[in-house]
């Protein structure tokens, strides 16, 4: 391992300002040590659009270097170590059955004028272009609850995808009833519309296989086992499990509540392990651990490793490029609208 890490360090300095390397807060140890900026999917899409290097070494997942790549300037190119890093949420919501459910309820409605699509940034490069081609914008779990309110003063109805529980969540903020909120699952399209005549909010069937294993008996448990325990859940958590909660909220401010609680605090934290492992262990006089035991962890997440990494980067500074992150330039146009509105919106 130290020689890969030397020929990465030897890489590095030969590409120089022309390199940025960034990392999902996810990611394993060895790879977070040696990105330039770590954060959730807004922050790196921000350090991508600001940034002036020529290649962009994004290691995460691959909605995420899509992203980048919709963002990047002219002479810039964006690199996904291991290509095979999917995302199991985002695949929920393929572009095909988006398009398939905007033609179905189109035949109960002008979906053009009373439905304005809302995209998760867990989404496809196709799908946020589709969102984009139709008016629509993406959002972040930290802003999906404004981003809402802004779609529903758009239009009468907003489409929300790919997570149901983050809509649900969100819906429960906007102090929006059951009755105004309508499921709709790809696997078996609706034969009655009238639903979703009804709806205010139309929520896509996906859910993060990580975050979904929480489970309200976690919450308990642990409130039992530590009475002054204090509970943080991402909002891609189940309701009944954020119901429980002391605070939901997203990647960024669950780090930010490990960093600002009392020294002695108990944490107990509903998100990916990675992240609850590395806050345990940077703040080693508070008692942060995992709402659920045994923690779940991100295995696409997982796929990328320091040896991944270097090879990329070396082979960026002997003049090759592998792992490149191609999106075609018609669906490179709307997807970036789509984005461009959610980077406004949070500026």
């Amino acid at each position: 391992m130290n020689h890969v890490l030397e020929r990465l360090t030897d890489a590095r300095a030969a590409l120089g300002e022309d390199l940025l390397i960034l990392a999902h807060h996810y990611q394993r140890d060895e790879v977070v040590d040696q990105a330039d900026y770590v954060g959730d999917s807004l922050e790196l899409a921000r350090k991508a659009a600001d940034s002036k290097a020529s290649h962009i070494v994004f290691c995460g997942v691959n909605f995420m270097a899509e992203t980048a790549a919709v963002l990047a300037g002219p002479g810039q190119s964006v690199y996904l170590p291991r290509q095979d890093a999917g995302c199991y949420l985002s695949d929920q919501a393929e572009s095909t059955s988006v398009r398939s459910a905007w033609e179905a309820l189109g035949q109960a409605m002008d979906v053009e004028r009373e439905i304005l699509p809302v995209a998760y940034v867990n989404t496809s490069a196709e799908v946020k272009e589709f969102v984009g081609r139709h008016g629509g914008l993406c959002c972040t779990s930290s802003s999906a609850a404004d981003i809402l309110r802004f779609a529903l003063d758009e239009r009468p109805r907003a489409l929300f995808l790919p997570d149901q529980h983050l809509g649900q969540n969100t819906a429960r903020a906007l102090d929006m009833g059951e009755e105004e909120i309508a499921l709709w699952d790809p696997r078996y399209p609706a034969a009655d519309l009238e639903q979703f005549k009804k709806a205010r909010l139309i929520l896509w069937r996906g859910s993060c296989n990580v975050h979904v294993r929480f489970l309200p008996q976690d919450v308990h448990r642990v409130r039992r086992e530590h009475p002054d325990v204090r509970v943080l859940v991402h909002p891609e958590c189940r309701p009944e499990v954020a119901r429980l909660a002391d605070e939901v909220g997203s990647t960024s401010l669950l780090v930010r509540r490990v960093q600002e609680a009392p020294e002695g605090s108990t944490l107990a934290i509903g998100t990916e392990q990675r992240l609850v492992n590395r806050l345990s262990q940077t703040h080693p006089t508070k008692n942060v651990f995992s709402l659920s035991d045994p923690a779940p962890f991100c295995a696409t997440m997982s796929l990328t490793k320091l040896p991944d990494l270097e090879r990329t980067v070396s082979a960026l500074a002997h003049g090759e490029e592998i792992a490149p992150v191609f999106v075609r330039l018609k669906t490179a146009g709307s997807a970036r609208r789509a984005v461009q509105r959610l980077l406004d919106f949070t500026a």
